[in-house]
């Protein structure tokens, strides 16, 4: 698979988990929603981990680097996401998304 079908097929694949969270974030507190969603990464990240080990001491001995691999691949993403975000603030219509927005 070429490397822009695997980026497509990623987005593909993330589109469809956002949209589930979505759905959950019109009936329920959109925080919860995000605890949740980030919740299930955590747990499928521990899993990709622990699948991809030989045994119980190959995964504890692999632990503290699939976390600090996990910790910096979302902190690289989240990043990336945010300084996307900043285009909503720079309409001049109506700002978008102010329950963000620290108030006085």
């Amino acid at each position: 698979m070429s490397s822009s079908d695997q980026d497509a097929l990623l987005r593909k694949l993330a589109d469809s988990f956002i949209n589930v969270a979505n759905e959950h974030a019109e009936t329920q507190d959109k925080n919860i929603t995000n605890t949740a969603f980030m919740y299930a990464a955590s747990r499928f990240c521990a899993y990709v981990a622990a699948s991809s080990a030989r045994n119980l001491e190959d995964f504890q001995g692999k632990q503290k680097q699939g976390i600090e691999f996990f910790t910096a691949e979302f902190q690289r993403m989240l990043e990336s996401n945010m300084k996307n975000y900043e285009s909503v603030f720079q309409s001049s219509e109506t700002l978008r998304y102010e329950e963000f927005m620290k108030k006085d």
